[in-house]
């Protein structure tokens, strides 16, 4: 009898695990707005760590006009934007992947989210907790 209510009790524990991990909805599907940090903790926890931000309008070889945000602390670096469209994050993915060629640690199109981040260090300063994504993404180890 003890064995089975011990059997209960960690096949409980596990689907808690799995189904309430705060980066899935309720379908068990990553969610970007749980997954990328909002733009001002983003910015707070670069600035706490030293890094310089600048705040963007545009994309090289793009005419939208978008939220973008560069934070750099010598050679490490994450360019992120914000608030795209489904249509017009796959645009801007296409421009990361021709401007952030292999030198990067992650570079993602999660959701309407554009990313490239140099080092698992900046990604998790920036307040990333996992790699969960849904769109694209290349991680480089």
């Amino acid at each position: 009898m003890k064995k089975i209510i011990t059997i209960i009790i960690s096949t409980m524990l596990l689907i808690c695990l799995v189904g309430c991990d705060s980066s899935t909805n309720t379908n068990g599907v990553p969610d970007p707005e749980k997954i990328v940090p909002k733009r001002e903790i983003l910015i707070e926890n670069l600035e706490d760590s030293g890094y310089t931000i600048k705040s963007l309008t545009t994309v090289e070889g793009s005419d939208l006009i978008v939220d973008r945000i560069i934070a750099k602390k010598e050679s490490k670096f994450i360019d992120i934007i914000y608030g795209l469209s489904a249509e017009d994050s796959a645009e801007i993915f296409e421009l990361y992947c021709e401007l952030y060629s292999d030198d990067y640690y992650i570079l993602a199109q999660n959701g309407n989210y554009v990313y490239c981040v140099s080092d698992k260090k900046t990604f998790k300063n920036a307040g990333f907790t996992t790699t969960d994504n849904v769109g694209v993404q290349y991680i480089h180890n």
